[in-house]
């Protein structure tokens, strides 16, 4: 078991790797680490739409679409920090979002140009973004970073099967990086381009963790559905689910490409109802919570409530990502048998804040001045982290003081609750009561604290 009272190693490591600064990127897409093949500006021509493929790959275009990674480029939350980034830190910082958002775009210069957008950005990250990645650069602890992909032009498309079938559409070709979690980590760890800071680390927690020691990839859970995900993580070992990449071949083990991770806010993003669905029931299904409670408390008497919270099904830290936003937190709630609150912790106010007081499992990150910020661009220094490991537990001591009047028992309620943002950020990018951030409850308990008479 671990306890994340204090600042955890991996912060101070972020910490130190900002301090030490970030070597300037050369290319044409710096600070990006976005790259040709050729080295040129990409082809228009040279990449398919999404709608093309699905010709053919019938269940993948449609698992798909609605996606998050169909609406990379397209997210409402976002688009409202790509805009913001753009207007506070230039056009270079924009292209330098859109690389992980809109890859096709970027290496087209279709970024930066007036005019319409095409498929290559409208389609985030589309089929031809993954299976047009010839490798990537390994820069980052033995992986990559902030768009590290190198992308090929032509008609070969890659991907790990082993014996691609021939079709008229394109040729294929085996690619090993493609059954490796080092293909995610191109996009999902983010590295601040200018100081070095750590902002997103998910691969890197996922290299540390059990799932990495099983040979579990980050395919294996977020490309499969919640329930095949679950069964990976209740076994620790790689499943196989028969399916088809075409309607002709079918085969033992064929990945589902929903791509769902935690996002439910289905308006804002423009996710299908599917994957809203999915990601509500992941979240529902990552951990658990339980109580540990005294045999007995005299009334009048402190009771010390301790709640040890699991990482259970998530192959990294609870939260991820851009953990400057996420919030997972304790609502601990005791009342007496007829509902009287004796004591609240992590309860939401009338304006969508969290209890300062309330434990909370998020990361806080500070411009140059020493303010805390949740524009990434800004930041240059994480002064605080605190994440739930994979397969770890963390407990919390709450001290509860008994009313001397209790009779009987209290009724301990505990509810570990989630959102991708704080509601006056929500407020201050599209206006306050204009956006209401979904929340979900990750899970729950509840039980009984026996009182005794006062202690004389």
């Amino acid at each position: 078991m671990r306890t994340a009272r204090i600042l955890p190693v991996v912060a101070v490591l972020l910490v130190a790797a900002a301090l030490a600064g970030e070597k300037k990127v050369a290319g044409l897409f710096a600070p990006s680490r976005l790259q040709t093949a050729s080295g040129e500006l990409a082809k228009p021509e040279s990449f398919y739409e999404a709608a093309d493929c699905g010709e053919c790959h019938v269940d993948q275009y449609r698992e798909w679409k609605g996606s998050a990674h169909s609406r990379a480029h397209h997210d409402g939350i976002y688009r409202a920090f790509a805009e913001l980034a753009r207007k506070e830190a230039g056009e270079e910082l924009y292209r330098f979002c859109s690389s992980c958002h809109a890859p096709l775009a970027v290496a087209t210069g279709e970024i930066g140009k007036k005019g319409e957008a095409t498929f290559l950005t409208d389609e985030g990250v589309t089929c031809d973004v993954c299976h047009n990645v010839r490798d990537i650069q390994l820069i980052h602890n033995s992986a990559g970073k902030n768009a590290s992909i190198i992308l090929e032009e032509g008609d070969v498309r890659y991907g790990p099967l082993e014996n691609p079938v021939e079709n008229p559409a394109h040729k294929s070709a085996l690619s090993r990086i493609h059954a490796r979690s080092e293909l995610c980590s191109s996009c999902h760890t983010l590295v601040h381009p200018h100081n070095g800071l750590v902002i997103e680390n998910t691969y890197e927690e996922w290299r540390v963790s059990p799932y990495a020691k099983a040979g579990i990839n980050c395919r294996d859970c977020h490309m499969r559905t919640v329930d095949q995900a679950l069964e990976t993580a209740k076994k620790m070992q790689v499943i196989q689910v028969p399916g088809r990449t075409t309607d002709t071949d079918k085969r033992p083990d064929v990945k589902v490409h929903n791509f769902v991770g935690a996002n439910t806010n289905q308006k804002a993003v423009g996710l299908g109802e599917a994957h809203a669905a999915e990601a509500k029931k992941r979240l529902q299904t990552a951990t658990s919570i339980a109580l540990e409670l005294p045999a007995n408390t005299p009334a009048g008497s402190p009771a010390k409530i301790v709640v040890a919270v699991t990482n259970v099904a998530a192959g990294h830290a609870i939260p991820t990502s851009i953990t400057e936003l996420r919030q997972v937190w304790i609502d601990l709630h005791v009342t007496t048998s007829d509902g009287k609150t004796v004591y609240r912790s992590g309860a939401i106010d009338g304006t969508g804040r969290v209890d300062p007081d309330a434990v909370m499992y998020h990361s806080v990150l500070v411009d140059a001045e020493g303010k805390v910020t949740y524009k990434p661009w800004k930041a240059v220094k994480m002064v605080k982290e605190k994440v739930i490991p994979p397969k770890s537990t963390v407990r919390e001591t709450f001290e509860v003081s008994v009313p001397a009047d209790t009779a009987g028992e209290l009724v301990v309620k505990c509810v570990l609750r989630y959102r991708s943002a704080p509601q006056e950020v929500m407020d201050r990018l599209f206006g306050k009561g204009k956006f209401d951030i979904d929340i979900v409850d990750m899970a729950s308990t509840e039980a009984r604290l026996a009182v005794g008479k006062a202690a004389k």
